[in-house]
């Protein structure tokens, strides 16, 4: 009874020392995948690429706006007919205000070809005239009132811009908010002329790029940022 016994165990023993070698075998390994925060990576999709743009900071207004390397930018405005040099293109002939700056983004003249001339800009214009402020959020004449704009999070009171005379006209969208008792001003706009008495010529530039010219200032816009809330 005693050796049947012995070897009844030792026969245990060989079949659990069998299972383990073939559960070590034939187990599967599964590789520790990464971690990816979602968060980070929403925020990495929705973060804009900066490539090929040029900063513009104001530590004066506190503002800093983005723009293309391609775009002109000036601490003036460009006169054109029907578009004045003031500070924002409405401005209040009995009132003061600050030409800050201006990004060009395309600007033609022809002596015989369609248009005679053409310039698309963004300007920024600044008042603190109690005047101003008084009718910075409100439609000034010429203009109409269009729904607010977000820009960075703040909403934009927003015009559109509209006049002709003489085969010119200047066009364009006025945004205005007050920021720290001060009227900004932030203007797309475009003047050109619609003369085309002339022959058609191969030099003729096409409508629809004058408004691509004048859409491709959008981003602009958009990248407005104030240094304080």
């Amino acid at each position: 009874m005693k050796i049947s016994a012995f070897y009844f165990i030792l026969g245990i023993g060989f079949l659990l020392i069998a299972a383990v070698i073939w559960w070590g075998l034939h187990k599967q390994v599964v590789p520790l995948q990464p971690v990816t925060s979602t968060a980070s990576s929403t925020e990495a999709t929705n973060t804009p690429s900066l490539s090929g743009l040029s900063i513009y900071a104001n530590g004066e207004y506190g503002f800093s706006i983005f723009y293309s390397e391609s775009v002109k930018v000036q601490n003036s405005f460009d006169t054109q007919y029907h578009l004045p040099a003031t500070w924002r293109v409405n401005a209040l002939g009995n009132a003061t205000g600050t030409s800050v700056v201006s990004f060009i983004g395309y600007k033609v003249t022809n002596a015989h070809s369609y248009p005679r001339y053409y310039e698309v800009e963004v300007r920024v214009g600044i008042s603190a005239d109690p005047k101003e402020l008084a009718a910075c959020e409100k439609p000034n004449n010429g203009e109409v009132a269009l729904s607010a704009t977000p820009i960075h999070g703040v909403m934009w009171k927003t015009f559109s811009l509209q006049s002709a005379g003489m085969m010119q006209y200047p066009k364009g969208t006025s945004y205005r908010i007050i920021h720290d008792n001060t009227c900004y001003a932030l203007e797309q706009v475009a003047a050109g002329s619609s003369y085309r008495d002339d022959p058609p010529s191969s030099s003729d530039i096409p409508d629809t790029v004058l408004t691509q010219h004048y859409d491709d200032l959008a981003p602009i816009i958009q990248s407005f940022s104030f240094a304080r809330p």
